[in-house]
């Protein structure tokens, strides 16, 4: 009788990033992709990992990782990984290619090894599990999908596609070979449910260059891009477009900087030997004669982008005139972040252009046509949507169901789905899941703690309240105070005598034992404050109570 397998996502089914899936089956372990996501609130923390214990937990049983591309929410996390794990690394080249250095910088070194669609590759040498990577087409170069072996049967995992019929550069997505994986029969499909919600098709890729085109034409002072730097692509689009119209191209943005290197070294990016520029040298051409591509297309503060908007870039400054053309999505929760650089933009007299106002962004994902069309083609038995929020899992579920697919579970992060000679069902007993909240130099381990960050939101909420206390250490009795220090909290300035006289009531409640208690007298101390901001002004803030004993 085949062993049952378990399908175990552990990020990137509930929220768009930090993607992770483990593939479980005779006691062996096949990961897919690790990534990373993205905060969208300032509590200082740069990077959100997934809680990985559960993996660590089973290390010897894991035989193989597997990457469908090279996003950071697909591959950012595997330094974190890598450390404990000691599994080879399969991907394609470019996605290597982008691991490589995050891997060196992080001190991890690992066995990786480049792969091409239509290749197959076990995971591990006692496993009963094996992937074959198939060509889809993404926002990024080399990117798959997996048709996964396993006891109970093939399962197809698309990874990120659309279906561009008409990529700039590379194969189109292998639809031929979706459907001849549905003739063999697909047990299981899970499919990229990012743009569930929007009908239609999404355009390809190649329609952006005409509308770069347009927009560069009638520039008469510099024209500055920003971009996603992975989307090697779309920089070879505006490079075309800047050699339309004899532009010199400038590079701002390490992440930019080191993109672009690579897709010129891998031929993904052909420039002509006149076009580069330093910065140095663009300060001093005629405004006309530039191009300039930049990152920090979601707003990220202390992106290129986002410095040049404020005039704070040490080497270029926005001048009256300039063109900036945003060729990218603001991605849901970076609207108010990417709003204000616009904002910016504007008051130092440039131009701004949008995907709301042209067609200069096309998405990476598949849209609702081009997600049923592939269920059509995979005709699988049991359907999982992956990667999304939930109402993005919820609405391609039920495109599943349109098509007729008679299997169907939304799960998410922690939940077990079985595959059996029974059928397919989800646990009962979820695994531990989580996040990690780290910065990308401490992404070896070093967690920030949900504990802190939640402490940073409410003190950003609600503001900080510290009460001083000195006391008579024998007896209890107070010597000086209750002192109070506010920072941040509404209705404290002028209320610190009330406040004052609610702790001392609170005090004189304690009785002789409790007062001469000091974590006794910390706690009425910190009630007492809380209990007053609550009626009075309906706030909570942290109180901070600090007793002294002399």
């Amino acid at each position: 009788m085949p062993t049952p397998v378990h399908v175990i996502p552990l990020g990137g089914l509930g929220e768009v990033g930090m993607n992770c899936l483990a593939v479980e089956a005779d006691g062996r372990i096949a990961v897919v992709d690790c990534g990373i996501l993205f905060p969208n609130e300032n509590v200082g923390v740069d990077v959100i990992a997934p809680d990985l214990s559960w993996i660590r937990e089973r290390k010897e049983r894991v035989g193989a990782v597997f990457l469908t591309h090279g996003h950071e929410d697909h591959i950012g996390a595997l330094p974190f990984l890598l450390r404990d794990v000691r599994a080879p690394v399969y991907g394609s080249r470019f996605t290597l290619e982008l691991l490589k250095p995050r891997l060196a910088e992080a001190g991890v070194s690992a066995d990786l090894r480049e792969v091409a669609p239509g290749d197959v590759r076990p995971a591990g040498d006692a496993s009963p599990i094996a992937a074959e990577f198939i060509a889809v087409t993404h926002s990024i170069p080399d990117a798959c999908g997996l048709a996964l072996r396993t006891p109970q049967g093939t399962i197809l995992h698309t990874g990120d596609f659309k279906i561009d019929l008409a990529p700039v550069r590379g194969p189109a997505m292998d639809l031929a070979r979706i459907e001849a994986l549905g003739r063999e029969g697909v047990r299981l499909l899970l499919s990229d449910s990012t743009n569930a919600e929007r009908e239609g098709t999404s355009l390809s890729e190649s329609q952006v260059g005409p509308a770069l085109e347009a927009a560069f034409e009638p520039a008469r002072g510099r024209v500055f891009v920003a971009c996603f730097a992975s989307n090697v692509h779309r920089i070879q689009q505006i490079v075309n477009a800047a050699r339309a119209f004899g532009r010199r191209v400038a590079l701002l943005g390490r992440s930019m900087e080191a993109n672009v290197r690579l897709g010129q070294a891998l031929g993904y990016v052909d420039m002509p030997a006149w076009m580069p520029v330093g910065v140095d040298e663009a300060r001093d051409l005629p405004p006309r004669e530039l191009c300039v591509l930049t990152t920090g297309t979601q707003g990220e503060p202390r992106s290129a982008l986002a410095r040049l908007a404020r005039g704070e870039h040490p080497e270029l400054a926005i001048a009256r005139g300039d063109l900036v053309i945003l060729s990218s999505r603001f991605i849901p929760g970076n609207e108010i972040a990417v709003g204000q650089v616009v904002n910016d933009l504007y008051r130092r007299g440039a131009e701004v252009l949008y995907e709301s106002l042209a067609p200069l962004h096309v998405s990476g994902h598949a849209q609702a046509a081009e997600q049923r069309q592939v269920i059509r083609l995979a005709r699988p038995g049991h359907f999982v949507p992956v990667h999304g929020e939930y109402r993005h899992l919820a609405r391609h579920a039920a495109h599943a169901a349109a098509e007729g697919v008679p299997g169907r579970d939304v799960i998410v992060d922690g939940q077990v789905l079985e595959l059996s000679d029974a059928g397919v069902r989800v646990l009962d007993e979820p695994v531990p899941v989580g996040r990690v909240y780290t910065d990308r130099d401490a992404l070896l381990g070093a967690d920030i703690g949900a504990l802190v960050v939640k402490d940073r939101r409410l003190l950003a909420e609600a503001g900080l309240c510290i009460a001083v206390l000195a006391v008579e250490k024998s007896t209890g009795a107070i010597v000086r105070g209750p002192e109070l220090f506010a920072k941040g909290v509404a209705g404290f300035e002028g209320a610190e005598e009330e406040l004052r006289g609610e702790a001392l009531r609170a005090l004189e409640e304690l009785s002789p034992q409790s007062r001469a208690d000091a974590l006794e007298v910390q706690e009425a101390l910190r009630v007492a404050v809380r209990r007053w901001f609550r009626r009075t002004t309906g706030r909570k803030p942290t109180v901070l109570p600090v007793v002294l004993e002399l």
